[in-house]
Order: C-alpha cells, then sequence, then structure tokens
C-alpha cells in the first residue's frame, strides 16, 4: 500500500511538473505563435502549437530526471520517469511524453576499443549473442564492426567502401563512430526487419555498462556470453525471468547484487569471465519523445540527454 502511495505521488507529481512547464511555454509564445500564424495557414499554425506543447514536455522530463537525480542513487523500473504519463490536455491540443533510459540497451559505439584499430571482444560476444537471441545473422555483427573502425579491411562477414560504393546509390564506410541509431540502418545486413527487431535493444548512446535495474529479458541474456566454467552457464530466458522479478521487489543498488539472484548468476559475478564489468545500476543517458497534437496535427521532439549531477543536457534533438 505503501509503494503504491509512493507512485500516485510520483505521477501526480509527474502531471504538475508536465502541466506547468507547457503552460509557462505556451503564454511565453503566445505573440510569436499570434505573429506567425497571421502568414500561415491553418496546418502551419497547428504545427507550430504542437511544437510548442512538445517543447514543454521536453522541458518537464528534464525536471523530472532532475528531481529523480537528487531523490534516487540507483535507477529503476519503479520510478516515475519510467512509466509513460498518461496525456495532458490543454485547451484542445494534447501533449504525450516518455521517458527511457539508454542503459538498458547494448552500446555498439563501445564494441570498438579505444584506438578502433580493434573490437573489444567481449563486448563483441554479448552483441553476437544479442543477435543470436532475436534471430538475426551474425554477420551483422562483423558489419557493424566494419563500419566502426578506421580501416578498410572487411571482416568475413562485414562490408567496407568497396561494397558501399557498389551500391545503387553509393556511399562509403563510415569508419567512425555512430552519431545516431538511425545510422545503423546503413549498415549491410540491416534491412527494415532487421533494424525494427534492434532497436529496442541497442544505443549509440550510453555509459557503456548495462543497469541491471532495467534492462529488458534480451538484453540480460546476452550479459554472459562467453561464460564457461563448471557448474555455471550463460544465462538463459529462465535465469532473465528470475533477475526480472527479482528487482520488482529488491532493486539493485551494487552490482555485486546480482548474485542473490539465484547461486548461478553468484557463480557467475565471481568468476573470472567479464560479466561483472558490464553491469551497472545507474542510468546517466535518457531517450525523451514529447509528442504535441493539436486538431489530429502531430509534431514530436526526439531527444537523447545525458544526466550530469543534477543537469540535463542535450546530445541530440530532432523535430518529426
Amino acid at each position: 500500500m505503501t509503494r503504491r502511495r509512493e507512485n500516485e505521488k510520483g505521477i501526480a507529481l509527474l502531471v504538475t511538473l508536465l502541466t506547468l512547464v507547457l503552460v509557462v511555454a505556451l503564454v511565453h509564445e503566445v505573440f510569436r505563435i499570434g505573429a506567425q500564424s497571421a502568414q500561415t495557414g491553418a496546418y502551419g499554425r497547428d504545427s507550430i502549437r504542437c511544437i510548442l506543447l512538445a517543447e514543454g514536455g521536453t522541458g518537464a522530463a528534464r525536471i523530472v530526471l532532475r528531481i529523480d537525480a537528487r531523490e534516487n542513487q540507483n535507477d529503476t523500473l519503479d520510478e516515475f520517469w519510467s512509466r509513460a504519463a498518461l496525456p495532458i490536455t490543454l485547451g484542445d491540443g494534447e501533449v504525450r511524453v516518455t521517458i527511457e533510459d539508454e542503459e538498458r540497451k547494448i552500446d555498439l559505439n563501445r564494441l570498438m576499443l579505444p584506438n578502433g584499430n580493434a573490437p573489444d571482444d567481449r563486448r563483441l560476444a554479448v552483441f553476437q549473442r544479442l543477435l543470436d537471441t532475436l534471430g538475426i545473422d551474425r554477420a551483422v555483427a562483423d558489419a557493424v564492426v566494419d563500419w566502426l573502425d578506421n580501416d578498410e579491411n572487411p571482416r568475413v562477414g562485414g562490408a567496407e567502401s568497396s561494397y558501399y560504393l557498389g551500391l545503387p546509390k553509393p556511399y562509403r564506410a563510415k569508419n567512425d563512430l555512430f552519431d545516431t541509431i538511425g545510422e545503423l540502418r546503413l549498415v549491410r545486413g540491416v534491412t527494415s526487419e532487421v533494424f525494427e527487431k534492434l532497436l529496442p535493444f541497442v544505443t549509440v548512446s550510453s555509459s557503456g555498462l548495462v543497469n541491471i535495474n532495467t534492462a529488458p529479458k534480451e538484453v540480460l541474456m546476452s550479459l554472459s556470453a562467453g561464460a564457461d566454467f563448471a557448474g555455471g552457464g550463460a544465462i538463459d530466458a529462465k535465469t532473465a525471468d528470475e533477475i526480472i522479478e527479482y528487482r520488482k521487489d529488491h532493486p539493485f543498488t551494487d552490482r555485486s547484487q546480482i548474485g542473490n539472484v539465484s547461486p548461478l548468476l553468484r557463480d557467475l559475478y565471481k568468476s573470472s569471465t567479464p560479466f561483472q564489468l558490464l553491469l551497472g545500476v545507474q542510468s546517466s543517458y535518457f531517450h525523451v519523445r514529447a509528442s504535441g497534437d493539436v486538431g489530429g496535427t502531430v509534431r514530436t521532439i526526439d531527444a537523447i540527454g545525458i544526466r550530469v549531477g543534477n543537469e540535463i543536457q542535450w546530445r541530440f534533438w530532432r523535430i518529426e
């Protein structure tokens, strides 16, 4: 009952903050809207209003994440930032906001060692296991590494500029880090179907650690890639479900606590595998989507920010 009351307070706080920021944004821009709407049609006017609603939504998200940073030392799915807020109606407009931490995902940019010459084998193994779990050809991992590395020597299942320049619309391999997750669609083997399968589980903006309080089942199963020791083994679907069930009532405040879930995980954490080095319990990168809807016209702000202390610094910002 106490937890339910706390959750209700959290949701109420989110709604209050969202409404406050939206109202301030709308009042601040009312004269500009009037001037611009005089020169545009109904769609243009509504589009401007939608963007303002979305901007207010991102402002509210920013405040929520700052408050959370002061109140919590770890990040879980039981905090109000991680729950989709109900749509907020302001006049004839509506705004929806979702916040998702990027630390629940596998960071593709971390597949390479800092010098860019070779992959980090432990992280590459994790990504390969994710591909196996999702039923995607492992050759995609080779192609991603070739896209990231700083040479033009293709791996067995990969591709470098010589392949991409032969396409109907030619381009070169980037040979550098991804700037956005959308760039993944340029990589050999990443069809629209493969991209949609991967999107919930990969990122290009994170600390490199996976938050075991928020990671989905598929990512948890991937973390133990390469585990091979007496009496133990990799995290299967059953063990991943046990982690998810355990953290509902016992959120992890330290990564070593994953050993409390089962003997297998205790042994895995204590083993010589790199498993423990990939684990985290906090999140610093967050993906915010705020949509404004006015009369059926919808505009969305898609943003990724990093939380440094109590501040949010936007690293990616796009209006859709």
